[in-house]
């Protein structure tokens, strides 16, 4: 007794829209309800995809704690802008990035699967600075 099998193969049709990445990041700022809100899009090597971070500003005497942290050190600042400060009063400066459509929770451990925390640092720093000029 034969048994006859007949395996089909199907192509998938489907493509993977590509975005096409941006080279110099922007740095857009605005007010929103009597806040000053900013941002930067920057293209993602990791995730392949443009990927907007959302910056809030603190107010005058909350930018200047923020400020104060640079002269700590490059991981004080940087991680107030992530996670905030607890002993100065700061919340975090980088809001909840958007990857993908969904909301990713701003982190360190974010950046293990994200690139470009340098550039987004730094545009943060330039967003803080440029309200107290």
């Amino acid at each position: 007794m034969f048994e006859m099998t007949e395996e089909v193969k199907t192509k998938s049709t489907t493509k993977k829209a590509t975005e096409t990445p941006i080279k110099e990041p922007k740095l857009v700022r605005t007010e929103r309800n009597g806040m000053i809100v900013g941002s930067v899009t920057l293209w993602d090597k990791k995730t392949k995809q443009n990927i907007k971070y959302p910056f809030n500003f603190p107010g005058v005497e909350n930018a200047v704690k923020f400020t104060d942290l640079a002269d700590v050190s490059r991981h004080a600042y940087w991680d107030a802008f992530i996670n905030g400060n607890d002993d100065l009063g700061l919340n975090p400066l980088i809001g909840t990035p958007t990857v993908g459509g969904k909301p990713e929770k701003m982190s360190w451990k974010f950046w293990e699967n994200h690139s470009g925390v340098m550039k987004v640092c730094s545009e943060a720093d330039r967003f803080l600075v440029q309200e107290l000029n």
